[in-house]
């Protein structure tokens, strides 16, 4: 009978939900006992984790302008618009600042976080606040960055030791104790008794201690609080040394930011200054001159006409100082850009009244600041240096260019000015010498009182701003003390629940995506339509031969079966060559071969049984012969088949043909020897059935060169070891007509995988086999279940 066949790829499947979700509902178990272990590894992270409470607070960042206008009212001389002028902070650069390990440094020193003292817990250790010790420690490091090991600090009325394995030194109290190089002194507090007791004792180091803070210390913007609002978390063990190191980074920060700000207004007040006290000179002189003047003249008073002209002539030289006080300002700001070695804060520019230069000078101040900054902090080498000093460059380019323009305007204005004045001048020649000069001295005298007045309304006004850069910086709006800890206990217990559950999942899911052996009876109908002619489960009682005439279990109910399909397979009595093959070592096909030369035995059927393995034959020792001449031997000519065929004990129809000796080195060729039709006629001829054992297909061409003799071939499949590639080949041998009749047996089955119910199958009538006394053979090795 023609079978049908049709090769459908593997890949053609596609995923198998079904049998991935069988296989995670198989591995239950596993999904428990992970989430157990992983729970638990959770519990003793909690217990044995050191808590950490975490304490908070919201500050908003304030400017100096700021403050000024809203709390100092602003300056009574200054302009309303500069006063008002209030630039936003920037976040980004403020949080810089708080993180930085400048900061973190002073907090370390402040708090002496440098050193920790803990005491012993049962669990694990526990950390105490230097403050709630009945002493001081004092210690002065011989390397302040080396992180010493854990002391054993001892304390009593009368002094202390300090023990690290089996050293042991004692000290007495505000006596300096050198120990590994450091000098440590332990001050009594006033008021308060040292109790006898054992405390830990451990100087983790500057670079240690800072490191441990940065990672513990964080700010962030706040963005329901306004565009300055920032909020500020510490975590620590000990809630109330949190709060002493926000604290500590609070007024640090404000010091900080007072003097990056004060910088440029130190530097503007100096410069006022120092211009004053020029003035302040040249005022007392103009003053004595004028009082010389009409002392010796006699000089009181000017005629209409002459301060008419002389009011002019003032106009024209308070234009004309006013350019002067500009010309000095601008070499002011010219020597502060050219000055050699690091830049300078320009003064402040704003008399000049050009928009263009101050917006430039503000920038070029800012940068100036930044960079101090950043040197302050790190390293000339900082990757912003670059950047910063080209955008300087820049800004110092801007600066010449504006300057050279309102120096020409200066000098277009200075031309006009002489221009008047020598025309004012011209007219004031009429009248009299003495009252001329007396109205010019005047004129002098009132210009530098007025220059003298304005330098010191400048000063008021800076001095004003620099005092509100004191209070400027940082306003706390609220504190948090987080009553959680770190580690939160539930968060743990889900990581740890959800770990248990992913990990032998995703397991259980990678042995599934990467299995390509033989589990379903789906997987082998997915890659071919050849039949299955029977299923065997998986055999534990290790007995090599399972079937036989009072044997009632499910085992050998299934290879009756076996034996019934082959009656119905409807190939005829000729059909009488049964060949037992398999892909790979290792799959059971000499275990099927027995068997079902068994089964057919003892339906009263004249089987014969050979041992066509030449290479690895393994029936002779599981039957229990010794080494004896068989088919080789036939096929060299040497005997004759009924000198070397053997009747198989116990078992009345079954006789047995061995491999032979000794076994010949070219098994492949020796089975092509014109005397195997000889031997396959006279088998036909005495046998009803005849049985091959024979090499696997994968590994030698022995199956390939007898399957011509054959009329059947049976392919043994081993559930969950053979591999799906292996069945395409059975395909490919099927297709090409290599093998007749080819049919498919599985064997190994485990319970749980579909085929046809195997394990239910035999039950009830595998207990009336239960009375019944098993056989043994007593002349040789067969195994009978």
């Amino acid at each position: 009978m023609e079978q049908k066949y049709f090769d459908e790829p593997e890949e053609s499947k596609g995923f198998d939900a079904k049998r991935l979700f069988s296989k995670l509902a198989k591995g239950y178990y596993w999904l428990i006992l992970s989430a157990v272990i992983c729970i638990t590894a959770a519990w003793l992270y909690i217990r044995y984790t050191v808590p950490l409470y975490q304490v908070s607070t919201y500050i908003q960042v304030q400017t100096s302008s700021e403050v000024t206008t809203n709390i100092l009212g602003g300056s009574a001389f200054s302009q309303g618009n500069a006063a008002a002028a209030q630039a936003q902070p920037d976040l980004n650069s403020e949080i810089f600042k708080i993180e930085s390990a400048a900061l973190i440094q002073k907090i370390v020193d402040s708090l002496h976080l440098n050193i920790e003292v803990l005491t012993n817990g049962r669990v694990r250790d526990k950390a105490l606040h230097l403050d709630s010790l009945p002493f001081a420690i004092k210690v002065k490091r011989w390397d302040v960055d080396e992180t010493t090991p854990m002391y054993k600090l001892l304390v009593s009325e009368e002094g202390y030791k300090i023990q690290l394995e089996k050293e042991i030194v004692k000290g007495f109290y505000n006596v300096p104790l050198v120990f590994k190089h450091d000098t440590i002194t332990i001050e009594p507090k006033p008021f308060l008794t040292i109790q006898k007791g054992q405390y830990l004792l451990r100087f983790p180091g500057e670079d240690g201690a800072v490191a441990k803070y940065s990672s513990r210390i964080s700010a962030s913007a706040v963005p329901k609080g306004g565009m300055a609002m920032l909020q500020i978390s510490v975590s620590d063990e000990i809630p109330e040394r949190a709060k002493q190191i926000v604290d500590v980074l609070l007024y640090n920060y404000d010091v900080a930011n007072f003097e990056h700000k004060s910088k440029a207004l130190r530097t503007e007040i100096d410069f006022l200054e120092k211009r004053l006290a020029t003035v302040s000179g040249e005022l007392s002189q103009q003053a004595n001159k004028v009082k010389d003047f009409k002392s010796n003249n006699k000089v009181n008073d000017v005629g209409t006409s002459a301060n008419q002209i002389l009011g002019n002539l003032a106009t024209l030289d308070g234009h004309k100082t006013e350019n002067v006080f500009k010309e000095n300002l601008l070499a002011q700001v010219e020597n502060s850009i050219t000055q050699s070695g690091q830049e300078q804060i320009i003064p402040n520019v704003a008399a000049l009244a050009d928009p263009g230069l101050t917006a430039f000078v503000d920038g070029y101040n800012k940068l100036v600041l930044r960079k101090k900054e950043i040197l302050d902090r790190g390293t000339p080498q900082d990757i912003r240096l670059p950047e910063i000093n080209s955008a300087l460059a820049t800004a110092k380019n801007s600066i010449y260019s504006s300057i050279g323009s309102i120096r020409q305007q200066l000098r277009t204005s200075n031309a006009l000015i002489a221009s008047q004045e020598q025309s004012q001048s011209g007219r004031f020649y009429g009248m009299a010498e003495k009252e001329k000069d007396l109205n010019q001295t005047n004129r002098v005298l009132g210009v530098k009182d007025a220059l003298y007045t304005f330098l010191q309304q400048k000063i008021e006004d800076k001095k004003m701003e620099y005092a509100s850069a004191g209070i400027a910086g940082s306003r706390v709006i609220d504190w948090n003390v987080s009553k959680s800890v770190n580690p939160k206990p539930y968060v743990v217990y889900a990581i740890g629940f959800i770990l248990g559950i992913m990990i032998p999942v995703l397991i259980i899911v990678v042995q599934f995506m990467l299995n390509n052996k033989i589990e379903t009876r789906e997987d082998i109908q997915g890659i071919t339509a050849l039949p299955i002619a029977g299923e065997i489960i998986l055999d534990n009682s290790k007995a090599d031969l399972v079937i036989a005439e009072e044997t009632v279990s499910p085992i050998a109910e299934q290879f009756r079966t076996l034996r019934t399909n082959i009656s119905y397979m409807g190939y005829g009595p000729d059909h009488k060559v049964l060949m037992v093959t398999s892909s790979m070592s290792g799959e059971g096909k000499s275990f099927v071969s027995l068997n079902l030369a068994s089964s057919l035995a003892i339906s009263s059927k004249k089987v014969i049984l050979l041992e066509f393995d030449l290479r690895n034959p393994s029936l002779s020792e599981r039957l229990g012969f010794k080494k004896s001449p068989g088919i080789t031997n036939f096929l060299r000519g040497e005997s004759q088949v009924d000198d070397l065929v053997q009747a198989v004990p116990e078992m009345e129809n079954l006789t047995f043909l061995s491999a032979g000796t000794p076994l010949p080195l070219n098994p492949g060729e020796i089975i092509l020897n014109p005397r195997m039709k000889l031997l396959f006629d006279y088998l036909r001829a005495h046998y009803d059935y005849i049985v091959m054992d024979t090499p696997p297909v994968e590994a030698v061409s022995d199956a390939l060169s007898l399957g011509k003799m054959a009329d059947i071939s049976f392919f043994v499949l081993r559930h969950k070891y053979t591999l799906r590639p292996s069945v395409k080949l059975i395909n490919q041998l099927h297709t090409d007509q290599k093998l007749p009749h080819i049919s498919l047996i599985i064997n190994g089955i485990k319970p749980g995988y579909g085929f046809q119910h195997v394990y239910g199958y035999g039950y009830e009538y595998g207990q009336m086999g239960k009375g019944k006394k098993k056989k043994k053979n007593t002349e040789g090795k067969l195994k009978i279940a």
